[in-house]
């Protein structure tokens, strides 16, 4: 007497591969929309206020000879005082006493 023992066939569920099929769709979707079609709503979600503050002052021109100018001004006004310094030792350390 022959036993014979075959393997039962599976399946295949759809809906899971139909799932799959969907969320990688949409996967592509959202990929293109975010990073080839409006590039800027990355840019706004991933920069902080902070950052924005330092772009803004970065655009900022200063007007580097008023500065100086301004700088000039102060110091001149300042008196100058010459520093005497005492003579420490002698003049000569190598000769005798």
């Amino acid at each position: 007497m022959a036993i014979l023992i075959e393997q039962q066939k599976k399946s295949i569920n759809w809906s899971v591969i139909i799932g799959v099929f969907v969320f990688v769709f949409l996967l592509f979707i959202g990929s293109y929309y975010l990073f080839f079609k409006q590039p800027q709503v990355i840019e706004e979600l991933i920069t902080s206020s902070g950052q924005k503050e330092i772009e803004s002052l970065s655009q900022v021109k200063p007007e580097y000879i008023a500065i100086v100018d301004q700088l000039n001004k102060f110091y001149k006004k300042a008196e100058v005082t010459q520093i005497i310094q005492p003579q420490l030792g002698r003049q000569n350390p190598f000769q005798q006493f």
